[in-house]
């Protein structure tokens, strides 16, 4: 008999019945049920989740609902355009008289002479009588209520000017109240890794200020270089409740950024208090006008300073453009910004480091003239248009004096950029594209102004050849800024 270690036994396994036709039926209609009740569970989370929860997690870019224009200014400043009026400007002087006024005196110079002497001896003689006179009591005590009287008068004067000197003060915060609606804090988060390879999140804080309200968003020109590396923005109205915002549209060579916030995500009450800043007209800020640099002068956002322009410097050089730079006596700290206001409460620069003389030693601003093209661009949306060169007028005069033709003066031409791409090179004269005379910075800055990214513009241009400038044409296609 075999031992028991070396038996066999025969293994069952029991197998389930196989599932009749009835309940693979129900089976699938469960299934069917389920895919239904999962789906119209889904679509309303989705249908609230896009009004109550999008505005605050998931904040999509948007458009405005209409195209934002901020007008254009006339580049000819007030001065300039004033007049001496006729009555001013006309001497009332008979020509009889040779130029001379006419005098009611005598005619001989003698008697002239002989009434002056008189005159002279009759103020001597009074003189000496009050000096010799004894003063009675009733005419000091006169004297003394006059001087008293004197006196007072003296003091509500010094209280006077003391007054005039507070009004200023009192009409910089009456300023304030309404400028303050419209400037607001933005803050960016930066991610980095220190030498131990762990997060590190940095925070920073610059000024804004409200160019548009519209029915989708709230758009904010804000310094660009402080916002280039965040990761996050917020902004802080005047409630001081910071709001998720994001870049819409930045500009590389004037260095500014217009920033979005939905207004879904907006709270209750604080759209109300929002007001947009009047931009003002630039050109006609001339030297000695008072002004207020608000946003944050000291270095902090909230801070305010006082004082006037010290210089306006046109046609300063910059990427297909001409700036004007607002310098003023405010101190600016070193890591100060904001915004220049007159006493109107109107925006008239943006301050800025990147631009201008190093050597005049005031804080600069770009006139807000020649920044409303672009904030119009960038506020719609939309990218600004980039040719890529720097120039010089060359007005009439000097084409005359330099034997070369008048236009603009290419004194360099950006690497990579459309018109270093098309042929374009420093030396040549820029005169127009098609039926457009572009002959000033001025006139190439509203020129592109109309036009977008990838669109192609012919120029007319005249390069020196070697007795003389040859016309020639060239087709650029150009770039985003």
């Amino acid at each position: 008999m075999p031992d028991s270690e070396d038996r066999e036994f025969i293994r069952e396994k029991i197998m389930n019945k196989a599932a009749g036709r009835r309940y693979r039926i129900w089976k699938v209609c469960r299934l069917v049920a389920g895919a239904i009740i999962f789906g119209l569970v889904a679509s309303l989370f989705f249908v609230l989740g896009v009004k109550y929860l999008e505005p605050r997690f998931l904040p999509e870019e948007t458009q405005p609902t209409e195209t934002i224009s901020m007008g254009r200014d006339p580049e000819e400043s007030a001065a300039d355009t004033e007049t001496l009026p006729e009555e001013t400007a006309e001497q009332d002087v008979p020509e009889e008289s040779g130029g001379q006024a006419p005098s009611d005196s005598a005619p001989a110079g003698e008697s002239t002479e002989e009434t002056s002497e008189g005159e002279t001896e009759t103020a001597q003689e009074e003189s000496s009588e009050s000096e010799t006179t004894p003063v009675s009591p009733e005419e000091y005590i006169s004297q003394a209520v006059e001087e008293a009287v004197d006196s007072a008068v003296l003091e509500a004067l010094r209280a006077q000017e003391e007054y005039l000197a507070l009004g200023w003060y009192r009409q910089v915060g009456d300023l304030m109240k309404s400028v303050n609606r419209g400037l607001v804090t933005v803050s960016s988060v930066t991610q980095d890794t220190d030498w131990f390879n762990n997060p590190v999140s940095s925070a920073n804080q610059s000024s804004g200020a409200v160019v548009c309200v519209t029915d989708a968003e709230v758009l904010i020109l804000a310094d660009y270089a402080a916002l280039r590396e965040a990761e996050m923005l917020t902004v802080s109205f005047a409630s001081g409740k910071p709001v998720e915002a994001r870049i819409k549209k930045y500009d590389g060579i004037t260095g500014i950024a217009i920033v979005s916030v939905s207004c879904g995500a907006v709270p209750e009450g604080i759209l109300e208090g929002i007001g947009a800043l009047t931009l003002g007209n630039s050109y006609q800020v001339t030297g000695g006008m008072p002004v207020v640099a608000a946003g944050s002068p000291a270095g902090c956002t909230g801070s305010v300073a006082t004082g006037m322009v010290s210089l306006v410097q046109k046609n300063v050089v910059g990427t297909d453009t001409a700036f004007q730079l607002l310098y003023s006596n405010i101190l600016l700290a070193e890591n100060g910004g904001g915004f220049l206001f007159n006493m109107d409460g109107e925006l008239i620069g943006v301050l800025t480091r990147d631009y201008g003389d190093e050597t005049v030693g005031y804080p600069m601003a770009i006139g807000i003239s020649c920044l409303k093209g672009i904030i119009e661009k960038l506020s719609s949306g939309i990218d600004a248009a980039y040719l890529g060169i720097q120039g010089q007028n060359a007005t009439a005069d000097i084409a005359e004096a330099y034997d070369m033709p008048p236009g603009i003066y290419v004194t360099r031409v950006i690497v990579d950029s459309p018109a270093y791409l098309a042929g374009l090179k420093a030396g040549d004269i820029i005169v127009a594209s098609g039926e457009n005379d572009l002959m000033t910075m001025q006139s190439l800055q509203r020129f592109l102004e109309n036009y977008s990214t990838e669109d192609v513009i012919a120029l007319t241009v005249y390069r020196g050849g070697q007795d003389e400038y040859v016309e020639m044409s060239f087709e650029v296609t150009l770039g985003a800024r």
